[in-house]
Formats: C-alpha cells, sequence, structure tokens
C-alpha cells in the first residue's frame, strides 16, 4: 500500500470518527425519548411501515442509558417492508440491548454493540413472496410460488433443451440464524427430473429467499412453519 493511500485511508477514518463525535456533542444528553424518536426515523427512512409501533425501557441507572444500554427494546408493526419483501404482524423485543449510539446519532444504522436475547415472529405471506420472487434474477421465466400440503411449489418456465415448465417441491430452512433458504426436495422439467447441476444454479440464485441481517436488532430465526397462506418465522 503506498503513503498516499494510507495518508488518505487514515483521513477518512478521521472524518468518520470526527462526525460521531461531533453527533454525540449535539445530543450530550441520551433520553429515552430521543432515542425512541432516533430508532423510529431510521427505519421510517429506509422501510415502508404500517403502525409501527417502538418502545425502549430503560434501567434504574441513567448511566447505562448515556451508554445506550436498555433493559429492553421493542418493535411491531402491521407491516415492514424493504427491497420488495414485506413482513407482516411483526414483534421483536430483544432484552439487555446497547446500542450503538454514535451511528444512531450519525447517520448510521440502528446497530447492536450486544443484545442478550431476541423474541420475534413475524409472517411472508403468499402475494409478497411472489414479489420478492419478481426481483430476484434467476433463469426462471414467470416464476411463481403456491403453498401445497405445508410445502412450497415453485413453478416456472426453464428451457433446458428438453422442456420449459419447472416444478420444484420442498421446504424452508434456517441458515446461519438469519437467513432462510429453500430447499427442493423434487424437481423436474415438462415431468423430468431436474439434473443436480442445473437445479443447484437455480437454488444459487434463489437463495436466500429471506435475509434478516439488515432488520433492526438483528433477530435470529429458529422456527418456520408453512400455513395455507403464509409462512410463519419466529424464534424460540
Amino acid at each position: 500500500m503506498t503513503f498516499a493511500k494510507r495518508r488518505s485511508g487514515a483521513i477518512s477514518a478521521i472524518v468518520v470518527a470526527l462526525v460521531a463525535v461531533t453527533a454525540m456533542l449535539a445530543y450530550a444528553t441520551i433520553t429515552v425519548e430521543g432515542v425512541r424518536n432516533r430508532i423510529s426515523q431510521k427505519i421510517r427512512g429506509k422501510y415502508k411501515v404500517e403502525n409501527l409501533v417502538i418502545k425502549v425501557v430503560p434501567f434504574e441507572s441513567d448511566s447505562l442509558t448515556q451508554q445506550g444500554r436498555f433493559q429492553s427494546i421493542v418493535f411491531s408493526a402491521d407491516k415492514i417492508e424493504r427491497k420488495g419483501i414485506a413482513l407482516r404482524k411483526i414483534h421483536i423485543k430483544g432484552f439487555d440491548v446497547t446500542l450503538d449510539i454514535a451511528q444512531l446519532y450519525a447517520g448510521g444504522d440502528v446497530a447492536t454493540k450486544s443484545c442478550k436475547k431476541t423474541i420475534f415472529s413475524g409472517r411472508v405471506y403468499k402475494t409478497d413472496l411472489n414479489r420478492l420472487l419478481a426481483l430476484k434474477e434467476t433463469p426462471i421465466e414467470n416464476l411463481r410460488v403456491e403453498f401445497e400440503n405445508k410445502k412450497l411449489v415453485f413453478t416456472g418456465r426453464y428451457n433446458l433443451g428438453f422442456g420449459h415448465n419447472l416444478r420444484m417441491v420442498g421446504e424452508l430452512k434456517v441458515e446461519k440464524r438469519h437467513k432462510i433458504n429453500f430447499i427442493p426436495t423434487a424437481a423436474s422439467v415438462n415431468g423430468i427430473p431436474l439434473p443436480a447441476g442445473p437445479l443447484r444454479t437455480v437454488t444459487n440464485k434463489l437463495n436466500p429467499l429471506i435475509d434478516f441481517d439488515k432488520i433492526p436488532l438483528k433477530p435470529r430465526v429458529d422456527q418456520i412453519k408453512i400455513e395455507n397462506d403464509y409462512v410463519l418465522i419466529k424464534s424460540k
């Protein structure tokens, strides 16, 4: 690395630090209401939300509030949507949460330094899932999903030289606590079993089907249940 690049990197780091310090000085006294309002602004700025409710519960010690540490933080909404994926009837509660106050006040995300435990539940309805599929870049034309017998059934047009009508039946699996992947148990084109190579290409483009990495408090997912017209996603 050249001296000029090292110097440029150092200057960038100093600028970021100065922005954070300036923001902290502007909000020298951290209040529960101020934090709640700031979180609300961040979420509304990034997501389309319906009936968003945020609760911030402090510890008795005000010094912990000044550090950005709270007894619990709760988010609930009828709907929260971003980049094509909509979660409905969502409820997230974090216990013993320490927020990154510098990021919260300096234009960053709602980021946590630590969170002892998170409780989460939400739904992804079939109509919203199909809207998401329309935005994904896959080799499948007119890719759609239906719910049949507690399984997902994907259909579409896939030209492999011997046919077009793709059908994949499968289930959902949690990957690394924050991502949900579709795992096919059967796949065919015009009734002929789809070879492993093309099937892997399709699933690699499709997954992760749902990603919770950027959701505030970064809730972990433990349980998935496929109902008649929605997927219920929960933590334990």
